[in-house]
């Protein structure tokens, strides 16, 4: 018996551009904060409830920027393959695109728009209200 219904997505079911980028840097926070955990750059930090806690606590995104070319091109690979297999496989494309940028290029204050196409589907809702609001 089919749970699902057999009939194609609405617009409505679709991301708005601003709701697509919310959710990526929201993950892309959370895999900043993961990957300076996972390589251990607690033990340096300045900041002290990292050292307390032993998990990063800070700011996860100058953590990176100042530890990251110290670490192997091997460990960031292992932290990214960590990264992509606890991903689940039903996540979202917002949570997929953040788990899938390398650890060094988090640090380089990476730009959604500049680096990386919004998938076609995620931004038709929002230019269809546009225009219905132009009409009326």
């Amino acid at each position: 018996m089919r749970t699902k219904p057999n009939k194609p997505a609405a617009l409505e079911d679709y991301l708005t551009r601003e709701d697509f980028r919310a959710r990526f840097e929201a993950e892309k926070a959370k895999a900043q904060r993961h990957y300076c955990t996972v390589l251990r750059f607690w033990r340096s930090c300045r900041f002290k409830p990292c050292r307390r806690e032993r998990a990063c606590r800070g700011d996860a995104r100058e953590c990176l920027q100042r530890s990251i070319d110290r670490v192997p091109r091997e460990l960031k690979l292992q932290a990214r393959q960590m990264m992509l297999s606890a991903t689940p496989p039903n996540a979202a494309a917002p949570e997929r695109a953040a788990r899938e940028i390398m650890p060094d290029e988090h640090g380089a204050a990476r730009d959604l728009s500049r680096s990386q196409s919004i998938p076609r589907g995620w931004t038709r809702t929002s230019a269809r209200r546009s225009r219905r609001g132009a009409k009326r």
